[in-house]
């Protein structure tokens, strides 16, 4: 029962956060100038039609009203209308959304995968030259613009080498078996992929070589490697498991800059997920569909966060009891 009222707890927690965030959003997006639902009448409509509209739509309607309007039809599940595509905007997200999942998915098994072996042995090899050369190389990554990597990976893979296409998320025209089909999105998922992994595997690395540091540092673990116990023994039984708090901070954390880091490798690749999604929007100020994505990634971030809370408990009873 005390885990329950911990997660009941942070539950609440969230849902006051993303209100906070919603509000804000709403606020600065709405106070935009200009009209954003201009695109939406015919060159033909003439100036009464064009109010009787406005209108209709609740334009000329108190922001406190159209915040209130909104956030009623919100909690039913309805985001409203795209002013692009005429297309509600809980369907317009709920047909990118999975695009995107593949894309940050793969991208953050990408960069544990690397980051997670290179950490550990940079924080056995502390001071010592391949540690220094990690470091240099990791902080280097981090500097690298990911559209900058993206052209560079564009250049090299797709026109000059002509292995990877350079856009899209499937061959356009491209017919086959199941099979065939997955090979050529995976080819068209490997640069994106690595760019945005690129973005993480720094950050991941450097706070694996941290955590793990910090327990090879203290007494027992000396004690442990003094007694003769193997060095795999001891980092697999003892250092990882007590770093693993940290590294799953790190790690649920890093969602907001993946989906963030998404906006940017989507459109340079053009694939058709929820960043690229959310760069037309803005773009085309289609206000309903940019709400509709900001508050999806705001509840991504805030669930990822209560899974890290979760994660706690299971790694550190400590927590359960305080909770």
């Amino acid at each position: 029962m005390p885990i329950v009222r911990y997660i009941v707890r942070r539950l609440a927690i969230a849902l006051l956060v993303l209100f906070g965030i919603s509000l804000i959003v709403f606020t600065v997006i709405n106070l935009q100038p200009g009209n954003p639902y201009a695109t939406m009448f015919s060159p033909q409509a003439d100036a009464a039609t064009r109010e009787e509209l406005l209108r209709k739509v609740g334009y000329y309607d108190p922001i406190w009203l159209k915040y209130v309007k909104w956030l009623g039809r919100a909690v039913q599940g309805d985001l409203g209308y795209s002013i692009q595509l005429g297309l509600p905007v809980s369907a317009v997200i709920a047909s990118r959304v999975g695009n995107t999942l593949v894309l940050t998915l793969a991208a953050a098994v990408i960069a544990f995968v690397i980051a997670l072996p290179v950490g550990i042995y940079s924080a056995i090899r502390r001071g010592r030259v391949s540690d220094r050369v990690i470091t240099i190389v990791t902080f280097g990554i981090m500097s690298i613009p990911a559209f900058f990597l993206a052209m560079i990976l564009i250049r090299l893979f797709s026109a000059q080498l002509k292995i990877l296409p350079s856009s899209g998320i499937i061959t356009p025209g491209f017919t086959g078996s199941s099979w065939d089909v997955t090979v050529d999105v995976i080819k068209h998922l490997v640069m994106p992929a690595t760019v945005l992994a690129a973005l993480s595997f720094a950050t991941y690395s450097r706070y694996i070589r941290s955590s793990v540091s910090e327990i090879l540092d203290t007494d027992y673990v000396r004690a442990l490697f003094a007694k003769g116990v193997s060095r795999r023994k001891v980092l697999g039984k003892h250092v990882m498991k007590n770093a693993a708090k940290p590294i799953i901070t790190v790690l649920t954390l890093a969602v907001p800059g993946l989906l963030s880091g998404a906006l940017i490798t989507e459109t340079v690749f053009s694939w058709p997920g929820l960043g690229r999604l959310g760069y037309e929007a803005a773009v085309g100020r289609d206000y309903p569909l940019l709400m509709g994505i900001t508050l999806l990634l705001a509840v991504a971030t805030l669930l990822a966060n209560l899974l890290a809370d979760v994660l706690y408990i299971v790694v550190d009873p400590r927590i359960r009891v305080q909770s």
